[in-house]
């Protein structure tokens, strides 16, 4: 009966509550992590891509829309 009540306790001060997930002491929200894969370009009309590998003016694979669009720089 002591494990249990111990367990309980360690995991109520590690941080495993309404607090989202936790591990280790690192969270893991959509607003902090950042994407590893993926390049990540902001249109100027605020529309995110996800682009993988090298990024030509050409057609370019977008992963988020599931197309290939073409991007230039201005």
């Amino acid at each position: 009966m002591k494990i249990p009540i111990l367990l309980m306790i360690f995991l109520w001060f590690t941080g495993c509550g309404n607090q989202g997930w936790i591990i280790a002491n690192i969270s893991l929200d959509q607003e902090q992590n950042t994407n590893t894969v993926f390049i990540e370009i902001v249109d100027s009309d605020s529309v995110v891509h996800w682009y993988h590998g090298k990024i030509s003016e050409q057609s370019n694979y977008c992963y988020k829309h599931e197309s290939f669009e073409d991007i230039t720089i201005k």
